[in-house]
């Protein structure tokens, strides 16, 4: 498995990043990481040609790829959404980053897929509650009705867990036809009455935690699914 650390982590209120593209390459590559998962506050469709070229320059002179971006705001459902997330399958190729997440209404979601097969562009949805994805069955329902090779899965157990599905071995067996990059963050779970002001989802608040910690997904199973398959993709 390969290590990808994600901008989401010095990102505030959805608003803008703590760290410079250069800081954050650096301090990706000096802590044990080949890539970086850029987040909207870093690059983006306004960010300017020459600007991409150079957070291009500044990730690969680290030693490190580029592993995904993500359409944030955008749900295909429409021409005009579908233009543009053909911009940022332009993003994409200018980074050199072969894997966009996104989603959308099932007609556009294919032509979206057959649009970045053409530029050999890999798409996925992630694991997410109030999602299709929310389910291990429902996620098997939405990739198969989507039927394209290269719409996939991006894989975060933390989400499944949210929603109190299975999210271990059996979890990823069923979908490892699928799974081409895996998140991991850690909510811990706890009593309503203690969690005010946190995320709430079927009867339990969630609040940050670490691995290993008592309400904590077990992060032991997890691998352990995926050393099963045989995933030795970006983590």
């Amino acid at each position: 498995m390969k290590l990808s650390l994600s901008g989401r982590l010095f990102e505030v209120d959805y608003s803008y990043c703590e760290l410079t593209i250069k800081e954050f390459a650096t301090l990706a590559k000096n802590t044990g990481y080949q890539g970086v998962e850029l987040r909207k506050t870093q690059v983006s469709l306004e960010t300017p040609a020459q600007e991409v070229i150079g957070i291009r320059q500044t990730v690969q002179k680290a030693g490190l790829e580029v592993t995904c971006i993500t359409t944030r705001g955008i749900f295909l459902k429409d021409k005009k959404s579908f233009e543009f997330f053909k911009r940022y399958v332009s993003l994409a190729k200018n980074l050199d980053c072969k894997l966009i997440k996104t989603g959308g209404d099932v007609p556009w979601v294919q032509r979206a897929a057959d649009y970045a097969a053409e530029h050999d562009i890999i798409l996925a949805g992630n694991s997410h509650v109030r999602t299709p994805f929310e389910t291990v069955s429902s996620t098997l329902k939405y990739l198969r009705v989507i039927n394209r090779g290269n719409y996939k899965l991006i894989y975060d157990p933390a989400n499944l867990f949210m929603a109190q599905e299975d999210y271990g071995p059996e979890a990823i067996l069923k979908l490892a036809d699928y799974i081409c990059y895996v998140t991991v963050q850690c909510p811990k779970r706890i009593p309503l009455e203690e969690g005010e002001g946190h995320f709430q989802y079927k009867g339990f608040a969630y609040e940050q935690g670490l691995p290993g910690e008592e309400g904590a997904p077990d992060f032991t199973s997890v691998f352990r699914g995926l050393h099963r398959i045989g995933y030795d993709g970006w983590v």
